[in-house]
């Protein structure tokens, strides 16, 4: 039986933090969203869906939600919250959902793509998601931006994508869009995004158009390829496809779960292990010592786009690892 059984986790926070959250909780409501975010910050990865829910209540939130991402240190993981609040923040924004919460997804997209690093790929395209039909404008002015680079589009793109299945009003508009995407970048990986997102929607009267794209050589990714690209449309990666559109739709507060928030704390600690292992490892070889890690690292194998991760994620390769390999 888990060691902690609801979604206040005050057990763990207890445990890795040392705050008490039973003596905080109840006064809550009465916190201005300053004195929130400050208590978010202070702990670190264990936010749980009660503090996100009463942020994303506060009318001034997106003000102070802004402030703490325009502030680099915040960003560090040796700063305040061990770089754990940008990424709470990005997940409260959805639930905020209004303009101005949009337009800071945006920004975060724009200007701190790297420093989202997998987020960028594995969970962003689901939070403008959440956002809803409304900002499906918004969504295709984004991916219409040449001065951002492939995958901070391809956000957008592959949320169009989702939105376009969810609300099949829009499917065609969203369709014509990609396709005029595809014909107009001069970014080759974009292209090929593109035309992986065009595919995902399992019609063949695109098809066409993505072949044509790839005879004019406007497609230069490597990970994309035309043969597979047709065993998208024919459904050939329908249980992956199952698991992406459940992924970009689910519910931003899941990220702040109890189940959720351990799974991450899991992975902190095992990497911290393998930092800290790495440098054990250097101070050997300063010290003469010959490392078992000193041997040719063997030719990567080529990964298809729609191909299981293979980190073990259980995510196509595009939605997950990608972005560092490029």
């Amino acid at each position: 039986m888990n060691a902690y059984n609801d979604e206040d986790f005050a057990d763990l926070i207890r445990e890795e933090t040392g705050i008490e959250w039973e003596d905080i909780k109840d006064e809550l409501p009465g916190y201005q969203a300053a004195a929130l975010i400050d208590i978010m910050t202070e702990l670190g990865l264990f936010v749980n869906k009660q503090l996100a829910q009463e942020i994303a209540k506060r009318d001034d939130a997106v003000f102070y939600l802004r402030k703490l991402i325009q502030d680099g240190k915040h960003w560090r993981s040796s700063g305040p919250g061990d770089s754990w609040s940008p990424i709470h923040v990005i997940h409260i924004l959805p639930l905020i959902r209004n303009k101005a919460a949009f337009e800071l997804l945006l920004d975060i997209i724009r200007y701190h793509e790297d420093d989202l690093n997998y987020w960028l790929t594995e969970d962003v395209p689901g939070l403008m998601v959440a956002f809803g039909e409304e900002f499906i404008e918004l969504l295709k002015e984004f991916s219409e931006d040449e001065t951002l680079e492939a995958f901070a589009r391809s956000t957008a793109t592959g949320a169009l994508g989702t939105l376009g299945i969810i609300f099949p009003l829009h499917q065609n508009e969203i369709k014509q869009h990609l396709i005029k995407l595809l014909k107009i970048t001069e970014d080759g990986t974009f292209a090929g995004i593109v035309a992986d997102d065009l595919a995902s929607f399992h019609d063949p009267s695109v098809m066409p158009e993505i072949h044509r794209a790839f005879k004019e050589g406007r497609i230069d990714d490597p990970f994309v390829n035309e043969e597979e690209l047709e065993d998208v449309i024919n459904g050939v990666f329908y249980d992956l496809d199952e698991d992406n559109f459940k992924r970009n739709t689910a519910n931003p507060l899941d990220h702040f779960s109890f189940e959720n928030i351990e799974h991450l704390h899991l992975i902190n600690s095992k990497e911290e292990e393998e930092d800290e292992f790495e440098e054990d490892s250097s101070c050997l070889e300063d010290e003469g010592f010959e490392s078992e890690m000193d041997y040719e690292k063997p030719e990567k194998k080529k990964i298809g786009r729609n191909e299981p991760c293979p980190c073990g994620s259980g995510l196509k390769y595009k939605k997950c690892c990608i972005k560092n390999d490029k």
